[in-house]
């Protein structure tokens, strides 16, 4: 497709499928300079991006899958998502290799020793940073039949590399860019629907309903509005427990 220059030195070529859309870099040699940090300097999004995602991913689970099960956020970072989800009384636990747990200390999971199937798995931001989606979506299969995730789609015409900033050519971080098609063959592969708001949020799931219901319930407003009528009781003083023996008075 073309070449462009990663982290600054890299000539790094991209390759576009004509069959489904789906762009990919050469095999990602420049990763351990890219991971130097886990969490990008210029992802100035994060907060946001979490604050946003977990209103939205409470209003999903309450609505379409049981609230009081188990679920694993798969690439959790710094664990920000997590706190927010217990925090509101989701029994969330944390994956992630390569970067450090800040926020959900006590909370991360072995996926060698865990035996659970999750009711969810949650992997935002995660998709776009993979050598191998399909080996990595089996992966997550094994302990979950449905996996939300958040990743930008590319147009089936794809953008010119210096024309689209979630190439992040900065960082050299992203390295697979899905377009809708793509997706739902990568679903199909493994038996599975696919629902998307047409954007950033989409989820593989064996559940069927209309995906106009799984697009209404991501926007923003609606999750708002579905969490007056579905909170749960928070685990902050269950997690603190945990954590020190005592209980908050």
């Amino acid at each position: 497709m073309a070449h462009a220059p990663v982290l600054g030195k890299f000539p790094v070529e991209f390759f576009h499928c004509y069959r489904c859309g789906f762009v990919q870099t050469e095999t990602p040699y420049w990763l351990s300079e890219a991971y130097s940090e886990a969490i990008a300097a210029c992802d100035v999004g994060l907060v946001d991006r979490n604050i946003s995602l977990y209103r939205v991913t409470q209003a999903i689970i309450s609505t379409l899958f049981d609230p009081s099960g188990q679920f694993l956020d798969w690439g959790g970072g710094f664990g920000l998502f997590v706190r927010l989800m217990r925090n509101e009384g989701f029994d969330f636990f944390r994956y992630d290799k390569y970067c450090p747990n800040i926020f959900s200390k006590g909370l991360d999971i072995d996926l060698a020793e865990v035996n659970l199937e999750f009711g969810m798995i949650t992997a935002f931001e995660v998709f776009e940073h993979l050598e191998n989606p399909m080996d990595e979506l089996n992966s997550m299969l094994s302990f979950s039949n449905t996996v939300l995730f958040s990743t930008l789609l590319i147009s089936d015409d794809p953008p010119p590399v210096d024309k689209w900033w979630y190439y992040a050519l900065e960082t050299g971080q992203h390295i697979a860019f899905y377009t809708l098609k793509s997706l739902q063959i990568m679903g199909r592969e493994f038996g599975m629907n696919l629902y998307s708001n047409g954007s950033g949020l989409h989820m593989l799931t064996v559940k069927r309903f209309p995906n106009i219901f799984f697009k209404m319930i991501a926007k923003q407003k609606v999750a708002s509005l579905l969490h007056l009528f579905t909170k749960r009781r928070s685990l902050i003083g269950e997690d603190y427990k945990r954590l020190t023996g005592k209980t908050i008075e």
